[in-house]
């Protein structure tokens, strides 16, 4: 890579692109507080701010980004809405849906890289093709797991008895949950979990909700794609769009926190080959990441710091 070839598209006007950038990322995140807003607003009539539904889901991308596998997101959020004294089943039940949401939605997309790039991600042209596919794959299969638990949860709760046959994972999970009983406690939530998903997709919400979550990937899609168009790359919106949602279940199991240095990796050794430019597919990609991981990490562990619950909730 040549140093001054890669300073001609990494510049000192690259930050105004980042603050730039960073602003339309955090667009996509207010998308999701009003999605969850007008859920519990519609669904079970609770009043839930704007400004504490924005945190959530702020908040959820900091942890989610700071954790192996982006497991951390879902926990904070559950947490969160617990302590804003919401009830639990439908807390979970809110996460799982539009997790499995997001999945959907991801997986279609997705199909926009795979079909327009098939040739290319899966041929010699990448030493890593095989390992591509692999992971694709994988994402693909659990996703299709997941959505069968939250169509039907007892599911998961025989798949637990099952467990319980198993000495050594019984007595872990014994010792994490100190309960002797923990599968039959956990089948009884599952049941109200069922009903909570009953009357959360029966409520017609979620046929509403799909096309805003469409909105909010898509505008999350923009903002690589914007980072790209600023240093002169010349690909489609809806190309871009596919490829990222492709290799973003790609990535997904790089065990660095927000897979951090693994999405840089992959997406330097995909986009570098479409750009035909490793110095300017290298900017793109820096550009891309500081402005939708680095400086929303540093700005929400501020948010974190100067956040306080309601009054009425602290009471």
């Amino acid at each position: 890579m040549d140093p001054a070839e890669f300073s001609r598209y990494f510049h000192l006007k690259s930050l105004l692109y980042m603050f730039l950038l960073c602003g339309t990322f955090v667009f996509s995140i207010v998308i999701d507080s009003l999605r969850m807003k007008w859920l519990y607003s519609f669904v079970w009539k609770e009043k839930f701010p704007l400004y504490d539904a924005f945190f959530n889901n702020y908040m959820s991308f900091v942890f989610s980004m700071l954790t192996p596998f982006y497991f951390g997101g879902q926990f904070f959020q559950t947490y969160h809405l617990s302590k804003m004294g919401f009830k639990s089943e439908h807390n979970v039940n809110v996460i799982l849906s539009r997790f499995v949401e997001y999945l959907i939605s991801v997986t279609v997309l997705s199909i926009l890289g795979l079909v327009r790039y098939r040739n290319f991600l899966f041929s010699n042209a990448l030493l890593t093709s095989k390992l591509i596919l692999l992971a694709y794959l994988i994402s693909v299969l659990f996703i299709a797991v997941l959505m069968s638990a939250l169509i039907n949860p007892p599911l998961i709760a025989r798949l637990f008895n099952a467990f319980k046959r198993i000495r050594w994972i019984d007595r872990l999970i014994k010792k994490i949950t100190k309960a002797e009983d923990w599968d039959t406690r956990f089948l009884e939530w599952t049941e109200k979990l069922k009903e909570s998903v009953q009357v959360l997709w029966k409520s017609g919400f979620m046929f509403f909700d799909f096309p805003l979550t469409f909105i909010s990937l898509l505008v999350q899609s923009f903002v690589l794609y914007l980072a790209i168009w600023l240093t002169s790359g010349k690909i489609g919106f809806l190309d871009v769009t596919g490829l990222f949602y492709f290799l973003s279940l790609v990535v997904f199991y790089i065990p660095t926190p927000g897979a951090s240095g693994g999405v840089e990796a992959v997406y330097q050794i995909v986009f570098s080959k479409i750009l035909n430019s490793s110095e300017k597919t290298l900017a793109s990609i820096l550009i891309w990441r500081i402005s939708t991981y680095y400086l929303p990490i540093f700005i929400g562990i501020a948010f974190l710091l100067i956040y306080r619950y309601p009054k009425e909730v602290t009471k």
